[in-house]
C-alpha cells in the first residue's frame, strides 16, 4: 500500500494566528521504503503526518488530496483506516495512551483487539523495556512512552506506518536499533514515514530510502542520501550538515 499527498495545502486560523503551514505538498511513501521527512523546527513536518493520518487541526482548511493505495480519503473514512491500515506514532508518545491504566494492561487490549503482532513481538521491534509496561504512562520515561507508543502502533500490523519523531527522546545506541527495527518493518514490505531531526544518524547509517527535506512547509528537495550529498541548494547542504 501507499500513502500518498497530491499538491496539499494546509491553511490554520485560530482566530488569534492564521498561516499556510503546508504549501503544494506532493509527496509518496511507497511499500518496501522509509521516507524520512526533514527539515528545522517549524518547517511543517508534523503536519505532513498529521495530513497523512487524518489528523490536521480543527482549525485547519485544506486543499489536495490525501490517497491512500491511490485512493482520495475522506474525513469519514479515517476512523476505519487510522490503527489498522495506518499506524500511527505521536511525537509525544503518552498521548497515544489513557491516563488510567498501565501500559501493559493497554498493549495486551490493543493485541487482543487487532489480533496480528503478539505484546512480546512489538516490544521487542520498539525496545521498550518489560518493567516499564507495569507501570502507568505518566510514570515511564519519555523514550520508554516513545517506544511504547511505536509498539502500540506496530500491534496492527499496518501496512503504512507513519511515526513522529519515534528516536527523538532516546540515547544514540536505542536510536539506532530503533532506526535499524524500522528498517526491518518497511523490508518486510510496509510503507514507512518517519518525521525525524536525526539527520548525520540518517546520513551515516543510510536507514531511509529517500529523504523529503522541508523548508517554510514547501518540499525544498527530496531523494536519496546520495543525491541529496550532491545538493549544491544552501539550505540543503547546511541541514545535512546540522546536528538537528
Amino acid at each position: 500500500m501507499t500513502a500518498e499527498l497530491r499538491a496539499l495545502t494546509v491553511h490554520i486560523d485560530t482566530g488569534r494566528w492564521s498561516g499556510t503551514v503546508l504549501e503544494a505538498v506532493d509527496l509518496v511513501v511507497r511499500p518496501g521504503r522509509i521516507t524520512a521527512v526533514l527539515g528545522a523546527p517549524g518547517a511543517g513536518k508534523s503536519m505532513i503526518a498529521s495530513a497523512l493520518t487524518g489528523q490536521l487541526p480543527a482549525a485547519a482548511k485544506h486543499r489536495g488530496q490525501v490517497r491512500i493505495n491511490d485512493e482520495v480519503v475522506h474525513d469519514r473514512q479515517w476512523q476505519t483506516l487510522r490503527g489498522r491500515v495506518v499506524g500511527y506514532v505521536p511525537q509525544d508518545g503518552v498521548t497515544a495512551f489513557g491516563s488510567e491504566e498501565t501500559v501493559g494492561a493497554q498493549l495486551r487490549a490493543l493485541a487482543r483487539h487487532h489480533r496480528a503482532w503478539s505484546v512480546e513481538r512489538a516490544c521487542a521491534a520498539a525496545y521498550y523495556p518489560a518493567d516499564a509496561a507495569d507501570l502507568l504512562p505518566s510514570q515511564n520515561s519519555a523514550g520508554q512512552i516513545q517506544r511504547a507508543a511505536l509498539a502500540a502502533a506496530l500491534l496492527p500490523a499496518p501496512p503504512i506506518l507513519i511515526a513522529d519523531g519515534p528516536t527523538n527522546s532516546l540515547d544514540a545506541g536505542t536510536a539506532c536499533a530503533v532506526w535499524k527495527s524500522l528498517r526491518d518493518y518497511a523490508d518486510s514490505g510496509a510503507a514507512v514515514l518517519v518525521v525525524s531531526n536525526e539527520v548525520r544518524m540518517l546520513a551515516a547509517g543510510g536507514f531511509a530510502d529517500r529523504m523529503v527535506i522541508v523548508d517554510e512547509g514547501r518540499v525544498r528537495a527530496a531523494g536519496s542520501t546520495a543525491q541529496l550529498a550532491r545538493s549544491t541548494d544552501p539550505y540543503v547542504r547546511a541541514l545535512l550538515g546540522s546536528p538537528f
